[in-house]
C-alpha cells in the first residue's frame, strides 16, 4: 500500500497528534529505561540474596562438624561422631594441601630447630557460578575465629592469646568461585617451673584426614567422624640462657611465620634455664 506523500505533511501540521506520536515515544523510552535500571539492580540483589543464604546454611553445616570434632577432640581416641550436611548449590572437597611448620629458639642464638608436619586437611564448601557478590576476587573474610590472621595459627595460652582452634573462613580465590574452608589451628600450652627453672611446652595438632586425596559430596549425606589416633610426634630438650620463641604457620609453601607466638620472658633471677618441647597430634579421620 503506498502512502500519499502529503500524509506526513498533514501529520506535521497536525500539532496534536505530533505531541500524541512524541508522547507515546517518550513513554515507550521511559518504560524500557526503568526495565533496565531494575533489572540491573534486581540480578545482583537476587544473587547475594541467593549467595548469602548459602553460605548461611552451609556454615551451620559446618559449625555441626565443626562441634562434632570438639567432642572427639575431648572425648579422646576410639570416640565416634555422626553429623549430617547437604551440598545446596555446590558441593563439599577435600584437600590435604596444607602443612604444620614449627620454629623453636631463642634470643641468643644458640638453639633454632623446625618441625613440619605434612597432610594436614581442610574440609571446604566450593560454590561456582557467583560472580562479583559479597567479596571481591582475591579477598577473605572469617565466619568463625580471629579476624586478624594469615598464616598465624598457634593459639596460645600467654598474654595475646587467641581463642579456640577453629578457623572457618570464607575466600573468592577466581571471580566466579567462592570457598568456604574449615581449618584447625594449634594449640600450645606452656608453664614455667620457678623452682627448678624449666619452661615446658606443649603443642597439639588438629590433624584432619579422609581415605582419599580429595572427595567430593554432592547431595544430602551424613559425614562419620572418628577420633582413631592421639600420638607424640615430636620432642626436644635444649639449655638457654635468653628470651624463648615459637612460631608457626599452617601453608601450602615453605616454612614462614608471621610473627612470633609465645615470647618467653627470662626472669632477671636466672641465669640459664632448661626447655622442653612436646608436639601431639589428634587424628580425626572422616568417612562418607
Amino acid at each position: 500500500m503506498k502512502i500519499k506523500k502529503g500524509l506526513f505533511r498533514k501529520l506535521l501540521k497536525n500539532k496534536k497528534a505530533v505531541s500524541e506520536i512524541l508522547a507515546a515515544v517518550m513513554m515507550i523510552f521511559m518504560f524500557t529505561a526503568a526495565i533496565g535500571v531494575v533489572w540491573a539492580w534486581l540480578i545482583p540483589t537476587y544473587q547475594r540474596f541467593q549467595t548469602t543464604n548459602v553460605i548461611n546454611s552451609v556454615t551451620s553445616y559446618m559449625l555441626s562438624v565443626d562441634n562434632s570434632i570438639y567432642d572427639l577432640l575431648e572425648g579422646g581416641e576410639g570416640l565416634t561422631r555422626t553429623v549430617n550436611i547437604d551440598s545446596f548449590f555446590g558441593q563439599y572437597i577435600w584437600s590435604e594441601g596444607k602443612n604444620t611448620s614449627l620454629r623453636f629458639s631463642d634470643a641468643g642464638g644458640t638453639y633454632n630447630e623446625t618441625f613440619t608436619r605434612n597432610g594436614i586437611g581442610s574440609f571446604s564448601y566450593l560454590l561456582e557460578g557467583r560472580k562479583g557478590v559479597i567479596l571481591k576476587e582475591g579477598d577473605y573474610a572469617y565466619l568463625k575465629g580471629p579476624s586478624k590472621q594469615n598464616n598465624f595459627f598457634v593459639n596460645s595460652t600467654g598474654g595475646a592469646s587467641y581463642q579456640g582452634l577453629t578457623n572457618l573462613t570464607l575466600l573468592r580465590p577466581a571471580s566466579e568461585t567462592m570457598i568456604i574452608a574449615l581449618d584447625y589451628r594449634v594449640s600450645c600450652y606452656s608453664w614455667f617451673d620457678q623452682t627448678n627453672d624449666v619452661l615446658t611446652i606443649t603443642i597439639n595438632i588438629v590433624q584432619l584426614e579422609i581415605p582419599y586425596s580429595y572427595l567430593a559430596i554432592r547431595g544430602y549425606t551424613s559425614l562419620t567422624m572418628v577420633h582413631d589416633l592421639y600420638e607424640t610426634v615430636y620432642t626436644a630438650s635444649t639449655t638457654v640462657a635468653t628470651d624463648f620463641y615459637l612460631e608457626g604457620t599452617l601453608s601450602p609453601t615453605d616454612y614462614n611465620p608471621s610473627e612470633s607466638v609465645i615470647t618467653f620472658i627470662k626472669p632477671l633471677t636466672v641465669i640459664n634455664y632448661d626447655v622442653n618441647i612436646e608436639v601431639l597430634v589428634s587424628h580425626i579421620s572422616i568417612y562418607v
